[in-house]
């Protein structure tokens, strides 16, 4: 192996590095409370280290994140396309429940895009890397806004704006996985995340229904 190669590799496994170690850095801390110097420490690099590989604290969630959208994507795509055109409440449900696994079976990542939308760290990014977190966040919308605008064109949903249905959709299930993340909230609404989450599902779909 040529040494530029190896070069490369080791580059590659040092930033990836960092990055697993500013994940977890961040699940345990919380991102404000997380410094760099516990990134280093975690990921066994100097300080100086992480900065020739991000410029920032912000820029390191920031690859997380777009990471995370990625990730939730291709499993929401994969849902979408399991089901038929022809039965677009079906691809609306499969989205949700492979939402639903998302959040619990990454929930540092899940925690890190909430945390992402309520914080303002695009001031700490290149307006580059803001620009593909839009356009990864628009792809996931995009999915249910076209199953939403297929049942309307099948007369299965009452005709609407499709793209402002989705983010309803979209709000209201982040919202059940929200309060149901916080116990004493689940504890005085009397209900287990999975229940209030298909009922909110199931609440917004038969909303969509025509007639």
């Amino acid at each position: 192996m040529a040494p530029i190669d190896r070069r490369e590799q080791e580059r590659a496994r040092r930033r990836q590095a960092i990055l697993d170690a500013a994940r977890a850095v961040f699940a345990q801390e919380g991102f404000r409370r997380a410094t760099v110097d516990a990134i280093a420490q975690r990921a066994e690099v100097a300080k100086g280290t992480v900065y020739l590989y991000f410029e920032s604290k912000e820029a390191i969630l920031a690859e997380l994140v777009l990471r995370a959208l990625t990730e939730l994507a291709m499993q929401l795509q994969a849902a979408y396309d399991s089901c038929s055109l022809l039965h677009p409440d079906q691809k609306l449900k499969a989205m949700a429940d492979a939402y639903l696994a998302f959040a619990r079976n990454a929930p540092d990542y899940f925690w890190l895009l909430n945390a992402f939308s309520r914080g303002a760290f695009q001031d700490g990014i290149s307006a580059e890397r803001h620009d593909q977190i839009v356009a990864a966040s628009e792809q996931t919308l995009a999915l249910a806004t076209q199953a939403i605008n297929d049942g309307m064109a099948l007369g299965l949903f009452t005709p609407g704006d499709a793209r402002q249905a989705a983010c309803v959709l979209w709000a209201a299930l982040n919202g059940a996985l929200a309060l149901t993340s916080h116990p004493i909230r689940r504890q005085a609404m009397q209900t287990d995340t999975t229940t209030l989450y298909r009922a909110t599902f199931e609440l917004v779909l038969r909303g969509l229904r025509n007639g």
